[in-house]
């Protein structure tokens, strides 16, 4: 979604922001529309989390790790190739598996859009992460809350009543 900042261009409030990418990342999950965009393993659209932690197991048996939903998903229903005929000791997970994703309802129009968990609508508000971090309980030292919220200019007030 997003790319880490490795140039010494963006030493500012924004370089900050991007390096709390991670934690607000674990605030947001993906609404799949249409599927192009959402890596099936890597990528959290499912309410259980990623695929590719909760099956492990499943993950490496998979013969196209890198692809994105609408590569796997039918009209009648999840199409996966392996890499190899299942064990015996591994139908019952591969069966667990597809009974996990087995509640997707399939593709509608649209582009897939990344959902902020902190509001009802799904939008993004800096008020709401900047509660939510707070609420986290995680010191956050190298956030800089003051160059953001902190105006380096004078108000209103105080320039105009110098006149």
């Amino acid at each position: 979604m997003t790319k880490e900042v490795t140039t010494p261009y963006g030493v500012s409030v924004w370089r900050s922001i991007r390096s709390l990418w991670s934690e607000l990342k674990a605030n947001t999950k993906i609404k799949v529309r249409n599927g192009e965009k959402t890596e099936i393993w890597k990528d959290v659209w499912h309410e259980a989390g990623r695929l590719e932690v909760l099956y492990p197991d499943i993950y490496s048996l998979v013969s196209h790790q890198q692809k994105t939903i609408v590569d796997h998903w039918t009209p009648q229903g999840w199409n996966f190739i392996f890499r190899r005929q299942l064990n015996d000791w591994e139908i019952q997970r591969v069966a667990d598996f597809f009974n996990t994703i087995g509640q997707f309802n399939g593709l509608e129009g649209g582009q897939d859009i990344l959902w902020w968990k902190g509001n009802q609508k799904g939008n993004f508000k800096v008020g709401c992460a900047y509660n939510w971090l707070n609420h986290t309980n995680q010191p956050q030292s190298h956030w800089p809350w003051r160059g953001i919220w902190k105006s380096k200019f004078h108000s209103k007030w105080h320039v105009l009543s110098g006149c």
